[in-house]
């Protein structure tokens, strides 16, 4: 009965008027007399005048109309909810000092203050109360689309997801005393807006959810072919192919003033080519970089700087182009201006990301961490120990696949594997330690290969237990299906129903709110 007070106050409003006007209502008729009256009728008594009832207070936050979007009528409250919460993340970040959002007054007197944030395209916002209320009415029109899909696809929350999100609610009162408020209520205002109730949040929370499991139901319905992978792939190859390279700079010497003049620069340039030139004579010498570094060192007493296996989406000007040319060999070298200075570039290889993934179970034994935060040679030790004494319990069991699973259950103390045997499926080049990474790719692998390889990243030291379990998928398919998926998505999330502002959107004020 959301709404049953719209229906109320016509009604109120009719009576009323027709009191004004002196209608009255109508006679009720007479009873029917008896065949022999006894006596003279006597005179009715004048009917009891009864008050008129008083309707209930209407709560405009909770059930007037700022925003309907697609069928869904959104309240005050329901907005507000959004315009705090979304207030709170980018007050509290990076990005609110960045653009110079002045957090002081809280959610409230937004609109008093000019935007300074970036250009939106499309969009001009002469207040950050504008920009934070039309990215709630945004957001809401993308959870309205997906909570649309859910209900076309039959998409529901299970009775664990709600159990789960009413025990996440259940914790607010927790979080209002441990901030210091003094009440649940002035901690609601704060974090989630004027007039949010707990049905209110409630309502929005389990809509949050059912639109995020309708959007990964989306996500897993795609699909694409061989083809498809491929054509997008070509046009993202130079993106996720790796290479390696070497550079040298030239500096252009500043004068007094701290410019540099155009004979500065082009005396740099002349410097650069001449070491392009030495490396174009001393082509006999093998080692490419070797070639480059026997007039650096000559000259200079300085090397060239080595990049290993950077991944070109990382690659900028003014290397980038030139490296990722499809053209490019080995050994090719080249002068490129570098702002006021020149570099020159030498081309070492390229790698294709276009290469099968790896399945791979492990068993992770961690070394005991002492309490100056490192770990002593003893501690390693008996980590190593530990991971070969569970290499041998295998080996003198099954030595299968399923038993090395189960000993990674028992062992492991990874929480991201251990209780699905271990098992990281599909893992690419870079994404693990080095020498878990060494393992995986090393040339020749088979399934079933074992091995131990120490590891750390410095919030853990100690030793993996490994067993190959084979390739996955084509790390090229997996970028393209990832890039394919977000453009369709993209395209999916901007079909939004309409937006129309509601006649209680002046209710949404954090302007005069207290």
């Amino acid at each position: 009965m959301k709404n049953a007070w719209k229906w109320i106050v016509p009604i109120l409003c009719l009576t009323l008027l027709l009191a004004a006007c002196g209608a009255e209502p109508a006679a009720e008729p007479a009873a029917e007399p008896t065949a022999e009256p006894t006596a003279e009728p006597t005179e009715a008594p004048a009917a009891e005048t009864l008050p008129p009832e008083t309707p209930e207070p209407v709560d405009l936050m909770t059930q007037g109309v700022a925003v309907t979007i697609g069928s869904r009528e959104y309240s005050p409250a329901e907005v507000n909810y959004l315009y705090t919460t979304q207030f709170n993340q980018v007050a509290n970040g990076y990005y609110g000092s960045l653009f110079g959002l002045d957090a002081s007054l809280g959610a409230q007197g937004l609109g008093e203050l000019a935007y300074t944030g970036p250009e939106q395209e499309g969009k001009e916002y002469a207040t950050w109360r504008d920009y934070f209320l039309d990215s709630s009415y945004l957001y809401l029109a993308q959870t309205q689309h997906l909570l649309d899909y859910a209900a076309e696809k039959g998409i529901e929350l299970s009775e664990e997801e709600i159990a789960q999100a009413d025990e996440d609610l259940a914790s607010i009162e927790s979080y209002a005393a441990a901030y210091g408020f003094e009440s649940l209520d002035d901690f609601m205002l704060t974090f989630f807006g004027e007039g949010v109730t707990m049905e209110v949040l409630r309502t929005m929370e389990l809509e949050n959810a059912l639109a995020g499991k309708a959007y990964y139901a989306f996500q897993d319905d795609m699909s694409f072919s061989d083809e498809e992978l491929e054509e997008e792939y070509a046009l993202l190859s130079g993106d996720y192919d790796s290479f390696s390279f070497a550079v040298y700079t030239v500096r252009a010497r500043a004068g007094e003033d701290g410019s540099v003049s155009a004979e500065a620069r082009a005396e740099a340039a002349a410097e650069a080519d001449a070491i392009v030139a030495s490396y174009q004579d001393a082509s006999d010498v093998e080692d490419l970089c070797e070639r480059l570094n026997g007039y650096l060192e000559e000259e200079y007493g300085e090397e060239a700087g080595l990049s290993e296996n950077v991944a070109g989406r990382y690659l900028g000007d003014p290397y980038g182009l030139w490296l990722k040319d499809e053209a490019r060999q080995p050994g090719d070298i080249v002068r490129l201006e570098d702002g006021d200075d020149s570099s020159v570039v030498l081309f070492l290889g390229r790698e294709s990301g276009n290469y099968p993934t790896v399945n791979i179970r492990h068993i992770l034994i961690m070394a005991e961490q002492g309490e100056d935060g490192g770990w002593s040679d003893e501690a390693l030790a008996a980590a190593s120990a530990e991971a070969e004494r569970i290499l041998a319990e295998w080996e003198a069991g099954e030595r299968t696949e399923e038993s090395f699973a189960a000993l990674a259950q028992q062992y492991s103390q990874d929480p991201g594997s251990s209780e699905n045997g271990g098992l990281y499926e599909n893992v690419y080049k870079g994404q693990m330690v080095k020498e878990f990474n060494d393992f995986c790719f090393a040339e020749g692998r088979q399934p079933g290969d074992t091995g131990i390889v120490y590891g750390s990243n410095g919030g853990y030291a100690g030793y993996h237990v490994m067993f190959y379990s084979g390739e996955g998928e084509r790390y090229g398919a997996a970028i393209a299906r990832q890039s394919l998926m977000e453009k369709r998505l993209s395209e999916w999330m901007n079909e939004l129903p309409e937006i129309v502002p509601g006649p209680d959107e002046g209710l949404i004020d954090p302007v005069s709110a207290d």
